[in-house]
């Protein structure tokens, strides 16, 4: 590879990044991973490698998947996968145009979106033509927006949309798969779903998100692609790949699904409905009785959790659950065939023919949902589980190691994980995190942060506490009054991470007067979508932020908006899901501990991602107060502290 494409001229000193950026300094942690990737991209072997933060990863990987692309365009695009939507525009509007413009030669790149997100023009304009699709005003509105809106669109998502369109709106005109003419289509050459794919197939760098890359995943072991054949694909987040598989290659149905196909054939007060247009008075009387027999399935679903009175969800094991529903669908479907038949334009019968397949995908679902297939090459860990719309049958693989073992790591890309946690700190193969993914060989990678975490952190862990194991009311009294305190002592600037939505609302309810009486502002997840609680935060850098689960990780606060972090609880998963509990009683089945070889290992990493949102920059500062006695208490403990990225032999505590 010639000097202009090699990592250390382009992350070096005398480089065309340091040129353009005037505080850019040569990190020996990014130049050491950047080389990493290069070498597992040329050499086709896999890499795990974890970047303390501040190691500026994403420059590591993009330069040498651009120089290889670029230099190997025959091979496809190098994908790369995020998990959050934060660093995929991170990637897309900040990351890649700067790089675009200051390296010596020309690649190109692209964001890749799901097909819903994109505009149809020939559905758009035929819901246009049936003028009483919609009954209420406001609806009809935002199609007449919509047309007007897609004569100006340059990319046709939904993203693009001034405002966000109502559900049933959207779903009459987006792009389908299934229900597309291609070239067939009048506005083959204008469709924006086309232009995107075309751009897709020819992008040397192709970013995407963790859901797309695992849904294309799914539909590469059924047979069929969405993403363009590639030889590189670069996760970053990658820690989330194991729950990403498990929900890709999972299945969910509850009330709002069926509802879902059920509107999209037939609204009760709409005459120009698809089906009132093209069916029979067999098929209404079919989606009638479909409709109610539904209604009663979930009914039942639903006494049955209120029975039960498990929070998490009710284990179904090898119970088969009697469905009322599959003998309607099945007549249903055929009758859409029957009318699609019938139909006298291409439009219509295109229509009915997607609504047709939607349920019987639909039945195949409720199927693998209800009855127990133990035989089965991936068997289906099957639960009910509470929402706030209502009961929810779920079904996720026992295991998903095999299945990316056989579909991604073997034969296929090469990939490269990346993360500033991929591990527990202590097991330098990553054998855990292979484990979990089946991911047997693999080059691997750790280098630290560069911010002096020694000198930027105080960690406070207060003695005497109850433990939350033994007397959890005497627990939380104490957390919350420990909250309170330092929280006040620090004049706000604080986010305070919990482990449940209950202790969330219970820690809301104590601090809101306290906090008022001293002017902070209390922001509390769950009263406000997130994006804004985050843009309250910034903005007001004395106010107090109180969550749980996403907020331990993915979030950027920096400066005097966060000095104070509180962790109120290691962050165990609870064992209580019928997931968790069929995946520790196969581990004790494998002769395993579940707790060492599982609950442990993942506690630690989030309890990792949770201790890094404090320090974001060189010249952060801050306290961690850790609230669960048993990082002291516990022999594990220690594990928990030493996983912290401050130098060997400092104690931060003293």
């Amino acid at each position: 590879m010639s000097d202009a494409r090699d990592v250390h001229s382009l992350l070096g000193p005398q480089g065309p990044i340091a040129r353009r950026l005037p505080d850019f300094e040569v990190r020996p942690q990014q130049l050491a991973l950047a080389e990493a990737v290069q070498r597992a991209i040329r050499d086709g072997r896999h890499l795990i490698a974890e970047a303390g933060t501040g190691t500026g990863k994403s420059f590591a990987y993009l330069l040498p998947a651009a120089a290889h692309a670029e230099a190997h365009m025959a091979d496809g695009p190098i994908v790369v996968s995020t998990r959050t939507i934060a660093l995929q525009e991170q990637l897309e509007h900040k990351d890649l145009p700067f790089l675009h413009a200051v390296l010596p030669f020309e690649w190109s790149s692209v964001t890749a979106m799901g097909r819903n997100n994109y505009l149809c023009l020939r559905r758009m304009h035929l819901a246009e033509r049936e003028q009483a699709l919609f009954t209420d005003p406001e609806r009809h509105d935002q199609l007449r927006a919509i047309v007007d809106w897609s004569l100006r669109t340059k990319d046709g998502t939904r993203q693009d949309l001034p405002f966000p369109p109502s559900p049933e709106v959207w779903e009459e005109v987006q792009a389908e798969h299934g229900n597309c003419l291609h070239r067939a289509c009048p506005h083959f050459d204008h469709c924006h779903w086309q232009r995107a794919r075309r751009r897709m197939q020819s992008a040397q760098v192709l970013v995407v998100n963790h859901a797309l890359y695992f849904a294309d995943l799914a539909l590469r072991i059924a047979g069929a692609s969405y993403l363009p054949k590639h030889r590189v694909v670069i996760f970053d987040e990658a820690h989330h790949l194991e729950r990403v598989a498990t929900e890709s290659l999972g299945l969910r149905l509850g009330r709002g699904t069926l509802a879902w196909h059920l509107r999209r054939l037939h609204g009760r007060r709409n005459s120009k409905s698809l089906l009132a247009r093209h069916g029979t008075s067999a098929a209404m009387l079919l989606w009638e009785e479909l409709n109610q027999r539904g209604e009663a399935f979930f009914v039942e679903l639903e006494d049955r959790l209120r029975r039960a009175d498990k929070p998490e969800g009710v284990a179904l094991r090898d119970e088969p659950l009697d469905e009322p529903l599959s003998a309607t669908l099945r007549s249903l479907v055929e009758e859409l065939g029957a009318a699609s038949i019938r139909a006298p334009e291409q439009d219509a019968q295109m229509e009915l023919t997607a609504r047709a397949n939607g349920l019987e995908t639909l039945g195949a679902t409720l199927r693998a949902l209800c009855q127990p297939q133990p035989d089965a090459k991936t068997p289906l860990v099957r639960w009910l589980e509470p929402s706030r719309h209502g009961p929810i049958l779920c079904g996720a693989p026992l295991d998903v190691s095999q299945a990316l073992r056989e579909h991604l790591w073997n034969g296929g890309a090469t990939a490269i994980l990346t993360s500033a946690t991929l591990g527990t700190g202590d097991d330098p193969d990553f054998a855990w995190l292979r484990r979990q993914l089946g991911l047997d060989r693999a080059d691997t990678l750790r280098v630290g942060s560069p911010f002096d975490y020694d000198r930027a952190v105080q960690m406070v862990l207060p003695e005497a506490l109850p433990d939350p194991a033994l007397d959890v009311a005497a627990w939380k009294q104490e957390v919350l009054e420990q909250t309170l305190h330092h929280v006040l002592q620090n004049r706000g600037r604080a986010l305070v991470l919990c482990t449940s939505w209950e202790f969330v609302r219970a820690l809301g309810a104590s601090l809101r007067g306290p906090l008022a009486d001293q002017g902070i502002e209390l922001l509390v997840q769950g009263e406000a979508p997130l994006t804004r609680l985050l843009e309250q935060k910034r903005a007001q850098p004395t106010s107090v932020l109180v969550g749980t689960d996403s907020l331990w990780e993915g979030i950027d606060l920096r400066g005097d908006a966060l000095t104070l972090l509180v962790i109120t609880r290691l962050p165990f998963q609870s064992p209580g899901h019928p997931l968790v509990q069929a995946r520790m009683a196969l581990l004790k089945s494998q002769g395993r501990d579940p707790f060492a070889d599982h609950s442990l290992p993942e506690a630690i990493l989030k309890f990792r991602q949770g201790f890094g949102r404090l320090i974001r920059g060189s010249s952060d500062r801050g306290k961690v107060v850790v609230l669960d006695p048993r990082v002291r208490t516990k022999t594990y403990g220690r594990r928990f502290l030493g996983a912290l990225p401050f130098s060997e032999g400092f104690d931060p505590t003293a």
